[in-house]
């Protein structure tokens, strides 16, 4: 039994206990008459996905298995010996002493260069280099050669498939880390909002009646909605190209999750989120815009807005959130002898002559600004800022996580051999306080 085999036989038990795992999840919740709860429903979901990844591992151990037996078919089929061994003088067979020679078929199989291959399973892209079989043009080559050459032929190279894919780099998702995250259990969410505070608190004399106090609430709906994207595949490019599907899966995901972070920010409503920024300001967050092209000033009108939102939600800011081209304005700005206020790139802070770590843009980190942390995205548009309470003025609640689902059941698609995979997500955005949110802009 090789290698591959074996691993199938790994894979195949991996795959049966998985099975029995979920079987009895809902073997225990029939036993105690009552339906399976959210974590045993997502225990079973990742045994489900699991298993999908273990059939693509046994797919891949079928193929290896092939690819094995036919290389070694292929030494079988190189043809019959050369000589017998034996001769013929005047109608009496004679028996040579010396040993036959080989076919060419048993000289590959037993060749140095054969065996090393296969003793690494013929895995990638291998080769067995040039094997002279002291026979007249008796190496094997490449090409397809010549009747009567004595050359191999047929044995073409085979190009070498670095592994994965060299895929287009995305904006690195930063704006749903920065919020509170709830599980949604309907098609909506609602909140109730004090929007009435009126305290009649006074001093009364004795026997006095007491001054009365005004409560306005009011509730709030917010619905939860679906960011979805698709794309339609083959069935051989799935069954051919054994990584395709996952690679697929991941980039569907990551595309609806892209949205997600689009959406927060800048959602216009209907079918979408209702963003933070949306161009007719539906969220109600406070605004501030003021002339500020150059680093200090642009500093000097986010202090502003750090400040008034301090003012008006009784919160503290927890991050600022600034597209590139912003964050490099302000970072870059110097006084007028040409030191960079947030620090220069061979030195500390300004003012400080003494070697401190980089800037946090340059190693990685996080940077920050009068004292807030500031995420740098070209999800939010350049002139724009976006800072506020994230941490407890909002939530982003999830009805479910990103899905992603493949059928052939759509159109045609049976006939056609074709397949729809679909990625989405369902969830909503809860802005409990729009005072604790300003958007700086930047004129």
């Amino acid at each position: 039994m090789n290698r591959y085999e074996k691993q199938k036989l790994a894979v195949e038990k991996a795959m049966g206990e998985k099975v029995k795992a979920y079987q009895e999840i809902y073997k225990k919740a029939d036993d105690e008459d009552r339906d399976p709860t959210e974590e045993e429903r997502l225990e079973v979901e990742s045994h489900l996905k699991a298993i999908e990844v273990l059939k693509k591992e046994r797919t891949e151990a079928d193929e290896n298995i092939k690819t094995l037996q036919g290389v070694e078919d292929i030494g079988r089929s190189l043809g019959p010996p050369v000589s017998s061994g034996l001769e013929f003088r005047d109608s009496v067979t004679v028996t040579n002493e010396p040993p036959r020679m080989k076919s060419l078929g048993e000289m590959f199989v037993e060749s140095d260069g054969y065996n090393k291959i296969k003793e690494k399973g013929f895995s990638g892209q291998w080769t067995t280099g040039p094997m002279e079989f002291g026979t007249k043009a008796g190496t094997l080559l490449e090409g397809a050669g010549s009747p009567g050459t004595g050359t191999g032929g047929g044995l073409l190279t085979v190009p070498q498939v670095a592994p994965g894919v060299v895929d287009k780099l995305f904006q690195r998702l930063t704006i749903a880390d920065l919020l509170a995250s709830g599980q949604a259990t309907g098609n909506t969410v609602r909140y109730v909002v004090e929007g009435t505070a009126t305290s009649g608190a006074a001093g009364v004399a004795e026997g006095g009646a007491k001054p009365a106090s005004d409560l306005g609430l009011s509730t709030v709906d917010e619905p939860i909605k679906k960011l979805a994207t698709s794309l339609t595949a083959s069935d051989e490019m799935l069954e051919d190209a054994t990584q395709v599907q996952s690679y697929i899966n991941n980039r569907l995901s990551l595309f609806v999750r892209i949205k997600e972070e689009n959406s927060i920010l800048r959602g216009a409503g209907t079918n979408d989120l209702i963003g933070f920024s949306t161009s007719g300001n539906t969220r109600g967050i406070n605004i501030l815009s003021g002339t500020a092209t150059a680093g200090t000033a642009m500093a000097n009108l986010l202090f502003n807005a750090i400040n008034g939102t301090r003012g008006s939600s009784f919160l503290e800011p927890d991050a600022i959130v600034m597209n590139p081209t912003n964050w490099a304005t302000l970072r870059l700005s110097t006084d007028t002898a040409g030191q960079y206020f947030g620090g220069g790139p061979f030195q500390g802070q300004y003012g400080n002559g003494n070697m401190t770590p980089l800037s946090g843009q340059v190693t990685g980190a996080i940077d920050t600004l009068w004292g807030k942390p500031v995420v740098v995205t070209s999800a939010i548009g350049a002139g724009t800022a976006l800072l506020g309470a994230f941490g407890s003025g909002a939530q982003l609640w999830r009805r479910s996580g990103v899905t992603v689902e493949a059928t052939n059941s759509h159109a045609d698609y049976f006939l056609n051999n074709l397949v729809a995979i679909r990625a989405e997500s369902r969830l909503g955005l809860a802005v409990y306080r729009p005072s604790a949110f300003t958007e700086v802009r930047f004129l």
